[in-house]
């Protein structure tokens, strides 16, 4: 009889249903795969899964839970199988296409996408799920609130200039316009309070916070909104993952003699590109070393806000350093940093010289 070394279960999740298929994995390195019919995404559902799971798995192998993030509608089945003892893993959305690409998978189907992800679980190593404290589920929350009045803000702005604009004026329409602007000020005042008030409950939250806070240009809306939307970072593990995430990571077109444009990919977190705008605007005028980075990108780019996104993903960067590393923003690091290189490249040369003479 075979052995199984591991078994996995791909969940495919939507609003209302879960696709299932449970995949093990061979001491012959044979893949095996189980369906079940999908299931409601609600707890008469997550019940029913168990059961299943009791019936068909060997107990005495691991088994790992892989699911996509899917917005909010796969926190509920995350969760309980979590708190059921289940090693979960919430893969982010760009993996898992890559990942199918790889596979050359054409069609899609909830089926085969919770097939393909029960394969990925038996062919990689994969990064634990962690459930997020209460206060960074909440500051997300209170952010992505505050970044959809904003928009309102400015819709409800458009439109009283357009009826300022206008020859024949409304008086009536311009004080409605005038008092829904008042109510949606009102509204985001209060957001940032509720923010400020749930940071300032929570120590720790608030001690790293000011870490990324000691950049100048970094107000606490900024760095919240970045610690919301990345719920603290937790499945990040470097820097360029971070990248990718917010959607700076760079795509370049380039085939024989043919260049393209070079661009960021906005495959990621708009939320995170949108909080970072305005401080990357402050930061190339009153940091020194950002404002040196941005002048050096500057003359070589055909626009000015090429240069500017390049200053926002170095700020992402430093924000993430600075959060890891439990440090204040050092401004004459980066100069420490290129004098280290000059005394290195400085004794590398002097020792190269001994050696020839």
């Amino acid at each position: 009889m075979e052995k199984r070394l591991k078994q996995s279960l791909g969940i495919d999740v939507s609003k209302l249903n879960l696709s299932l298929s449970l995949g093990f994995l061979s001491d012959k390195l044979e893949k095996e795969f189980k369906s079940h019919p999908d299931v409601p995404n609600d707890i008469s559902g997550y019940r029913e899964l168990l059961k299943w799971l009791g019936k068909s798995i060997d107990p005495s192998v691991d088994m790992l839970v892989v699911m996509e993030a899917t917005g909010v509608y796969h926190q509920g089945i995350a969760h309980y199988l979590h708190s059921k003892g289940y090693a979960v893993c919430v893969m982010q959305s760009g993996r898992v296409k890559r990942y199918a690409q790889s596979l050359d998978q054409r069609s899609k189907t909830d089926a085969l996408d919770s097939k393909m992800l029960s394969m990925l679980g038996l062919e990689r190593t994969i990064r634990l799920w962690r459930p997020p404290s209460q206060e960074l589920q909440e500051l997300k929350a209170l952010s992505r609130e505050r970044s959809s009045l904003l928009k309102d803000r400015t819709t409800e702005n458009n439109r009283q200039g357009a009826i300022d604009s206008g020859v024949y004026g409304n008086a009536r329409a311009l004080k409605r316009h005038r008092n829904r602007l008042k109510l949606l000020n009102v509204q985001i005042e209060m957001i940032e309070e509720e923010m400020q008030e749930l940071v300032s409950k929570n120590e720790e939250l608030k001690r790293k916070i000011g870490f990324m806070m000691s950049i100048p240009g970094i107000s606490f809306i900024s760095a919240a909104t970045v610690i919301g939307e990345t719920l603290g970072f937790e499945s990040i593990t470097n820097a360029k993952q971070l990248t990718s995430y917010a959607g700076y990571d760079i795509v370049l077109r380039e085939s024989g003699n043919f260049k393209g444009k070079t661009r960021i990919s906005k495959k990621g977190n708009s939320h995170i590109r949108a909080a970072l705008h305005m401080p990357s605007m402050t930061c190339v005028r009153c940091n020194p070393t950002l404002k040196q980075f941005y002048n050096r990108l500057k003359p070589k780019k055909a626009k000015p806000l090429v240069a500017l996104i390049a200053v926002q993903r170095k700020l992402l960067i430093l924000m993430y350093t600075l959060w890891k590393n439990e440090e204040v923003y050092d401004a004459a690091f980066e100069t420490k940093k290129q004098q280290r290189h000059e005394a290195l490249a400085a004794r590398d040369n002097n020792l190269i010289a001994q050696i020839v003479s």
